[in-house]
């Protein structure tokens, strides 16, 4: 990490590595319940992954965008993502997304879009474990936002490569590739269908 980083972000970082395994732990507890839960509803799954962001990507959030109080409005401190086969598998895996959790805030990325645009489609929730969680295990995780991504194989495809995009500039990205890259991105949202 750079010096810079540290010099500014140092408070910051040193309570976010305080909490971190507490948010490893919590994203961990919701692919569980995910996982089993989407198995009983037949729901042909790809995988369920789990995170706590990690330091550096923490930092870098907190400086593309302007926060008060990071540790406490940042909701994808812990993370999970869901990546299903079919698209009309959508609907139970909102269900039992409901259903287990407290939902605070669901983002539906398609819906940021033009009509004329393509690119990130999947849906977000914000979520917290329901109150009928209790005993140790959830004591301290009790109150804490997890961000579930869901998102079919083909878009989980596309944001790989729309990720790694993001990180270079506009204007560094020839104007030829990024033609194709709007033209491919078009395509995955026509072979999900």
């Amino acid at each position: 990490m750079q010096g810079h980083a540290w010099n500014k972000y140092g408070g910051l970082i040193n309570k976010y590595l305080q909490l971190q395994r507490t948010y490893s732990e919590l994203a961990g507890e919701v692919a569980y319940i995910l996982n089993n839960r989407l198995k009983d509803a037949a729901v042909e799954l790809a995988i369920v992954s789990h995170r706590a962001k990690t330091v550096g990507s923490l930092i870098d959030k907190v400086m593309r965008k302007p926060y008060k109080n990071p540790l406490d409005e940042i909701t994808d401190l812990a993370g999970v993502r869901v990546v299903h086969l079919y698209r009309s598998d959508f609907t139970r895996i909102a269900e039992t997304i409901r259903n287990e959790f407290e939902v605070r805030e669901e983002i539906h990325k398609i819906a940021e879009k033009s009509p004329d645009s393509f690119g990130y489609v999947a849906r977000h929730f914000v979520v917290r474990l329901h109150n009928r969680c209790c005993g140790a295990r959830y004591d301290d995780l009790k109150g804490l936002d997890c961000e579930i991504q869901v998102r079919t194989i083909l878009q989980d495809a596309w944001a790989l490569v729309d990720e790694h995009m993001a990180y270079k500039k506009a204007k560094d990205i020839p104007s030829e590739l990024r033609r194709k890259l709007n033209s491919l991105a078009g395509v995955f949202e026509t072979a999900d269908d």
